[in-house]
């Protein structure tokens, strides 16, 4: 039954891309996992509820904290975490030049990348990947 509620919320998921023109499938395993990490800690520490999730999510990853609540409301119904807030706090993107190793913020609207202090456009990213649970919030 529950592999069949999955395939119910991709099919859903799946509609709303071809309504909004939004893909945000992803965030459905991340907060999944998230959940059987964040009930491992609470079982551990002995915590009767989990009151909030609080998230360092780098801007590459493209998460938004509507579609990780909505997904972590409807996968915790019934367990410890459910009513959890998660709180995401985005980490932006920062890069370091290759040739000068200058860093600086990226805007990843911009076609291309390159350093505001030599030009080079030999980049690598340094910050805005991650994600980290940065602290879980229990009674």
């Amino acid at each position: 039954m529950v592999n069949d509620l999955k395939q119910f919320i991709y099919s859903i998921v799946l509609l709303e891309y071809l309504i909004e023109g939004v893909f945000i499938i992803h965030e459905l395993a991340v907060t999944e996992e998230l959940l059987k990490l964040v009930l491992k800690y609470a079982e551990e520490n002995k915590a009767q509820r989990v009151i909030s999730i609080n998230l360092q999510v780098g801007e590459l990853r493209d998460f938004t904290e509507e579609w990780m609540q909505r997904y972590f409301d409807y996968l915790s119904r019934g367990t410890i975490a459910e009513g959890g807030k998660i709180v995401l706090k985005t980490i932006p993107v920062t890069m370091e030049c290759v040739e000068c190793q200058a860093n600086f913020g990226a805007d990843l609207k911009q076609a291309e990348i390159s350093c505001p202090g030599c030009g080079s456009a030999s980049c690598r990213v340094i910050a805005g990947n991650e994600f980290i649970i940065e602290s879980i919030g229990v009674i």
